[in-house]
């Protein structure tokens, strides 16, 4: 019954992130299918970005995802002709905007789901630093960011780690004093 309750609980967990990206992937995908529909229909140079590039810049600045669609500067663009010269290549591309915004959606959601948030890292960080003035004494060059500095870790594998947590109780600093008792 314990592990029905943790798989429920994973699941309820899981589920909204998961189907999120799933959604989003979808929706990549129908957006792909209506730019080639628009691409096979023809469309005026009018409506198409001229991009030139050298061989050597196309190598590096481009990140090609299939043989007629790239990503440059963050935008994606589809590739409807390509002229190749000597000295450089020209491309007439329709500029993908719906799918540069869900990239962006999606690429954003993955950052939510690795913590790389910058507000909520500063939002730890100062947790951390309020919970190692709360409980333990300053000490320099060890820092967490998610546990005071009293404890002791050791990286071993990526995700993994080895918590050596030094006693935090040292006793009273005096004898604790004789209780009287009075007798009536």
């Amino acid at each position: 019954m314990k592990n029905l309750y943790g798989i429920l609980l994973l699941a309820c967990l899981g589920v909204p992130l998961l189907g999120t990206y799933a959604w989003l992937q979808y929706q990549k995908l129908v957006v792909k299918r209506e730019v080639k529909q628009a691409l096979m229909a023809g469309m005026g140079k009018e409506r198409l970005v001229r991009l030139a590039f050298t061989p050597a810049q196309a190598d590096t600045v481009l990140h090609w995802e299939h043989s007629r669609e790239f990503e440059y500067q963050g935008q994606m663009y589809d590739v409807v002709e390509a002229q190749m010269r000597s000295d450089s290549t020209i491309y007439w591309c329709w500029w993908d905007q719906e799918e540069t915004l869900l990239n962006q959606h999606l690429s954003a959601l993955v950052e939510k789901i690795l913590e790389r948030d910058p507000q909520r890292q500063h939002a730890q960080d100062q947790l951390s630093q309020f919970l190692d003035n709360l409980y333990c004494s300053p000490s320099k060059g060890q820092f967490l960011t998610f546990l005071p500095a009293c404890f002791q870790h050791r990286h071993t594998t990526p995700y993994t780690y080895q918590f050596y947590v030094q006693s935090l109780n040292t006793g009273p600093p005096a004898p604790p004093p004789e209780l009287v008792v009075d007798k009536f």
